[in-house]
């Protein structure tokens, strides 16, 4: 079977659409995407796919990739854990974040972060970044 896939490949050629995979015809694929407005480090967010979950800590702006393999046609969601709060507090947005998981993985994940501001009159003295 694999010597008539490969003369299949040589003779009609791979394309740019084809999906090829890491070790054959996997069905998972991995969750990606770009971070940009983060100034401040602790950013953590969280995968989480059927009964399995990853954390990842990102540092700066620019791509990520889970390492945790998603199955194609199940569903995923992100959510940030800890927000970026050093030396700057920071709130960071994901978009999408959920969704299901299509053949060749998903990388259309952005993580847009932005600072925190702290209008005297919205807050309890005594909570947030008035302590």
């Amino acid at each position: 079977m694999k010597k008539l896939l490969i003369i299949m490949l040589i003779t009609t050629g791979a394309t740019a659409g084809d999906l090829i995979y890491l070790n054959g015809f996997e069905n998972t694929g991995l969750v990606s995407g770009t971070v940009s407005g983060l100034s401040s480090t602790g950013l953590e967010v969280e995968l989480s796919s059927s009964s399995m979950t990853e954390t990842l800590v990102i540092e700066q702006n620019g791509g990520f990739v889970f390492s945790l393999q998603v199955m194609v046609g199940a569903s995923w969601n992100l959510t940030v854990t800890t927000q970026p709060n050093n030396p700057t507090p920071q709130n960071c947005i994901i978009t999408p974040a959920s969704g299901v998981m299509p053949a060749g993985g998903d990388d259309t994940i952005s993580i847009v972060c932005g600072n925190v501001q702290n209008n005297w009159d919205e807050m309890n003295w005594d909570q947030g970044q008035w302590q």
